[in-house]
């Protein structure tokens, strides 16, 4: 796909920290690839529940990270994982970031990459009277840990990271309109949330003009509640994005 994407200026919305990989694809593909993170990742605002849990990992049968931020906060703080302790992530950007870390035993969706998804996949049944540990980020969807509680599962929540607002403003915004975008990669409802919020009622018009590019329907619902007219939903990771934005501006509709 080398330069097909030639002459665009398309938005990356993700965390800093996440962004690279498909700002480097962007831009070998011939984009302008913009870093505009809408969210900012930061430490634990409880480290102590951490640590704890990280001390006492024997203890569990299964480790569930709902991001790759997830798995960066907690092997900051091992030195290795324990090879007999098998992981869950829900899509291919925690996959991949795993299998960088070093697991071994990854379970993942097949195709649905949501916690909806983990839960349809075999290893996830019967898992009644398992020990469950999930890293995530302060709050998140509670389905996940609900669904296997109902299974019998006793499960435990540690907040391994922060999400906090973007620290860029309204003037940079304005500026980065003004510059061109034909197109903005948004990763979660909660980004977009920000982006509007950030946008007030100057740049609200702009915004709900542009074309987005979304790897999850839940995403696209968001948007449509925040007015967006053109969204495009695209399969998940960094290639799936790269292949939907491809898809879009060399075979348009």
């Amino acid at each position: 796909m080398s330069q097909t994407l030639e002459g665009l200026r398309l938005w990356v919305t993700r965390p800093s920290q996440q962004a690279v990989g498909l700002i480097t694809l962007l831009n070998e593909a011939g984009a302008e690839a913009v870093a505009m993170p809408l969210l900012e990742i930061a430490p634990a605002a409880d480290p102590a529940s951490l640590v704890a849990a990280l001390a006492n990992l024997a203890q569990f049968d299964l480790a569930i990270f709902v991001s790759p931020s997830a798995l960066d906060a907690v092997f900051a703080q091992l030195p290795q994982w324990p090879k007999d302790l098998p992981i869950a992530v829900v899509g291919p950007g925690s996959e991949r970031r795993a299998k960088e870390l070093g697991v071994e035993q990854i379970i993942c969706p097949s195709s649905q990459f949501d916690s909806e998804g983990l839960l349809l996949e075999p290893a996830m049944q019967n898992l009644q009277n398992k020990k469950i540990v999930i890293f995530r980020g302060n709050g998140g969807r509670e389905l996940l840990p609900k669904a296997l509680q109902e299974q019998g599962a006793q499960i435990t929540l540690i907040s391994a990271y922060q999400r906090q607002p973007p620290h860029f403003d309204l003037a940079r915004l304005n500026a980065e309109l003004a510059a061109g975008c034909d197109g903005i990669v948004i990763s979660s409802s909660e980004a977009a949330q920000h982006l509007f919020q950030l946008a007030g009622d100057g740049a609200l018009q702009a915004l709900q003009s542009r074309i987005y590019f979304v790897p999850h329907p839940r995403i696209a619902e968001s948007l449509i509640a925040l007015g967006a007219k053109q969204i495009e939903l695209t399969d998940a990771g960094d290639n799936g994005i790269l292949r939907g934005l491809h898809q879009h501006f060399t075979h348009p509709r």
